[in-house]
């Protein structure tokens, strides 16, 4: 499945195989990207996982687990989780991809100029 990254702001996107996103991503570092670490969003996941049309102890379960899963979130930029990558972040990468690699898409470099996004699930 591929990689979908969403605006946190305009909600544009941007698709990218596996072997891409996780080429730039270690070319990024090769070329001195300090990454912050992505950010759980737990009140969208709620959102996302919530049902008000079923039985409030599972609704209950459900926010128990996406609670675990926040505490437990490492900062990753591989899972899809609706993770969060911050306005820094995003233009930290895109500074360490611009001009340096060959290989990397205009397209993403103007979608990480843009802001904050997200790293869409599955």
């Amino acid at each position: 499945m591929p990689y979908q990254l969403q605006q946190i702001r305009s909600h544009r996107t941007f698709t990218c195989s596996d072997d891409e996103w996780l080429g730039w991503l270690a070319e990024a570092r090769r070329n001195g990207w300090d990454e912050e670490g992505t950010q759980y969003d737990f009140p969208y996941q709620v959102d996302e996982e919530y049902d008000a049309m079923v039985d409030y102890l599972y609704n209950l379960w459900m926010i128990l687990h996406l609670t675990r899963e926040m505490f437990a979130w490492d900062g990753n930029y591989t899972e899809k989780k609706n993770q969060v990558v911050s306005e820094s972040d995003a233009y930290y990468l895109m500074q360490a991809l611009a001009g340096t690699w060959q290989s990397a898409d205009r397209g993403l470099l103007e979608f990480l100029g843009e802001g904050p996004f997200r790293i869409c699930s599955e």
